[in-house]
Parts: structure tokens; sequence; C-alpha cells
């Protein structure tokens, strides 16, 4: 606030010229002068005041000088490092880990290079098409293979939603679908899901592939996973 602004500010508060002199450090001519052009402010009617071409005329703006922003070699160089560190997670069952687009813009912003977010998105998405892997469907024999897996369910029963675990068997050979619906995924729950697979089977697969659930990886070991007991003891 400056000087002016605080004797006015003061003035309106009913305090004295004398005091105002004294707290704010000016003249009591500065004050008067001050005061009456602020008195006779207050009484003009600002209806009448006729409209100024400042106020007519668009706005404009002071063009700002920006950096140009250069997708450099040493730029590519430590985007395509982040691309292949993810290949590596993927691999090796590190999938959560992987950097996003956004993770690899705001890293290069921490190393101080001065790039575009847009700039960033697009040269990924363009090494990744470049580099996109080819799946080669696998053979099966029957009754070799089944998958087995978690997913939700929400059902509304009674008038109120409520969500389900669904305990997924899939056979690699036929794509045979087995599903049970739990109300938690517990290793009772799974033991339980996997008596009733065989018990419809009428026989035991050979190999059965999990993901990384809780209930069946205990820990990480490197890339070496640990079992929990309750899988070993089903096995």
């Amino acid at each position: 606030m400056n000087k002016k602004q605080q004797v006015i500010q003061l003035h309106l508060q009913d305090v004295s010229q004398r005091q105002i002199s004294k707290e704010v450090d000016i003249s009591r001519n500065t004050i008067t002068k001050y005061i009456k052009a602020f008195e006779k402010s207050k009484a003009a009617d600002v209806r009448n005041l006729p409209v100024t071409e400042d106020i007519l005329s668009p706005p404009s703006y002071k063009k700002r000088a920006g950096v140009k922003r250069k997708m450099t070699e040493e730029i590519v160089e430590r985007l395509r490092g982040f691309i292949q560190d993810n290949e590596w997670k993927r691999k090796n069952n590190m999938s959560k880990q992987q950097m996003k687009k956004i993770d690899m813009y705001e890293k290069l912003q921490e190393e101080g290079y001065d790039i575009g977010y847009t700039t960033v998105r697009n040269f990924v998405n363009t090494e990744e098409r470049r580099a996109k892997e080819v799946y080669i469907r696998q053979r099966y024999s029957a009754a070799w293979e089944v998958e087995f897996d978690w997913g939700e369910v929400k059902l509304v029963i009674d008038g109120k939603q409520k969500s389900y675990s669904l305990a997924v068997f899939t056979l690699a050979y036929s794509n045979y679908r087995f599903a049970l619906l739990y109300e938690s995924e517990t290793m009772i729950c799974v033991q339980d899901a996997h008596t009733k697979l065989i018990d419809h089977l009428g026989f035991i697969p050979s190999v059965f592939t999990y993901d990384n659930m809780r209930t069946v990886v205990k820990s990480f070991v490197g890339t070496d996973r640990k079992i929990t007991d309750g899988m070993i003891n089903l096995s």
C-alpha cells in the first residue's frame, strides 16, 4: 500500500490530519491535497463521464518471448533409455513399475531438459509402435494347462449393490471357462475353487498358471517368486 492509499484509509477512519501526518510521515499540505482529490472523485457522477478510446479498443497483450523446445539427440537417447527400462520391467514381471509418458516428461524436467509433454508423448508413441512385439500363438495339448485368475462382479441383490470376487479358470486348449463366486479372495476360497474345478472336469490338468496374486505369491526375491504355503500344500 502506497502513502496516498494509507492517507485515504486513515481519513475514512476519521483520523485527524495531524495524526495521519505522524503515522504516514508526510506533510499536512500533501495530506490535504490527497483528501480533496478523493472527496472530489466521490462527488463525480461516473455515469456522465465520457467513454475513452482505451475502453473501446480491444485489449492488447505483450507477446512473450518463448524458448524454442528441441528434441535433441541427448533427449532422444534419454527417452530410449526409459523405454528400454520399461521393456525390461515388463519381461521381469514388474509392469506396474513402468514409467508412464508423464513420468518421463517430469523426469526430463527435473534433469533440466527444456522439452514439452506433447513432444515427449509423440516420440514415445512412435518408438513403441516401431518396436511393437509380435506374438505367436502357442499350441496347447488337450487337458494340459489351465489358467486361474480373480475377477470382480457387481450384483444387485434385494435392491442393494454388492461386489463379489469371481474365481475364473480357463483351459488353454479349448478356452473352456469355469467360474465361481466368492465374498472374498482368501486362501480357503482358492483351495475350494480348485477342488470344485477338478471335480467338475473329472481330471487334473498338468500345469496350473497364475498371475502374481497375493494368495499365490508371498514375496519377490529379485526375479524369483516365493510361493505361499497354502499353494505349496495345494500342489
